[in-house]
Formats: C-alpha cells, sequence, structure tokens
C-alpha cells in the first residue's frame, strides 16, 4: 500500500474508533473539535514536535477566547468593543509565537474559533475545549504512528 493510501486509512480508522467510542460511551465532548485539532495536528508537521505544538496552540487560543470573552464583558460588551478586544487578541495570537512552543499560530486561531463556536465563556467550558481539542492532537498523532505499527507487525 503506497504511504498515501496508508495515512488515508490510518486518519480514518482513528476517526471511526474514537467516533464510535465518544457516541457508545455518551462522551460529553463536541465531535467537530476533535476533527479540528486532528487537522491542525496533521498540519503542525506531525511527530511529538506536531503534537506539543498542537496542544500548546490550540490551548493558548481557547485561553485566548476565554479572555476575550471576559475583557468585553467587563467593558460593556457593545459591538465596537467586542471587536477591538477579539483584534486585540489576534494581535495576541500572532505575537505570541516568538515563543517556539507556541509559534503555530494557526493552531491558536484554530483553538480560540473552536472555543467561540462552542461558546466556551467560562474556565469549565474552556477546559472541556481545551480537552476536546488535546483529544484530535493525540488522534493525529496515533493515526501518523499506526501505519509503523503495523509495518513492525508484518515483519
Amino acid at each position: 500500500m503506497n504511504p498515501m493510501t496508508m495515512r488515508a486509512v490510518s486518519l480514518g480508522v482513528v476517526v471511526a474508533v474514537w467516533t464510535a467510542i465518544s457516541e457508545m460511551a455518551k462522551v460529553n465532548l463536541s465531535l467537530w473539535p476533535v476533527i479540528v485539532a486532528l487537522g491542525c495536528s496533521l498540519a503542525a508537521g506531525g511527530g511529538i514536535p506536531g503534537l506539543q505544538r498542537t496542544l500548546a496552540a490550540t490551548a493558548s487560543g481557547v485561553v485566548w477566547a476565554l479572555v476575550t470573552h471576559a475583557v468585553s464583558r467587563a467593558l460593556g460588551g457593545q459591538d465596537l468593543v467586542q471587536a477591538l478586544v477579539l483584534g486585540g487578541a489576534a494581535l495576541g495570537m500572532v505575537l505570541q509565537a516568538r515563543l517556539p512552543l507556541l509559534s503555530y499560530t494557526a493552531g491558536a486561531f484554530a483553538g480560540a474559533g473552536v472555543a467561540m463556536g462552542l461558546r466556551a465563556v467560562t474556565l469549565q467550558g474552556g477546559v472541556r475545549v481545551a480537552i476536546a481539542l488535546a483529544i484530535g492532537a493525540v488522534l493525529g498523532f496515533a493515526a501518523e504512528r499506526l501505519p509503523q505499527l503495523v509495518a513492525s507487525r508484518r515483519a
């Protein structure tokens, strides 16, 4: 089997397994953030560095979303205030890339977008989003390792 086909099969397997587990066990996490983070993990370059970058960046995005919501509400929550605060958060997500572990800016924006999409406005909500994103990052890592595991079993 060629590498692209093996990658497609391994991604299909981990997504199917996680979906089955989450549905049968009634895991109280949204599925789509898992898929978003899985994609981020693949785009981050894979391996342990890609996993670390995805975990750190998507979690930082969740934090930025929580801070944005809290600051916007504290300042009155008008539309213009929200726009300016969100613009400041975007600036912060780009500038945090100066730190190597937080250099995956797309992951930060994905984490913030997922948190906002799920309306995570409390610490508990943010933790739930971060957990779903972490599961997706780990599934991306697992999908990358699965072909190696299968190949070693054949040898």
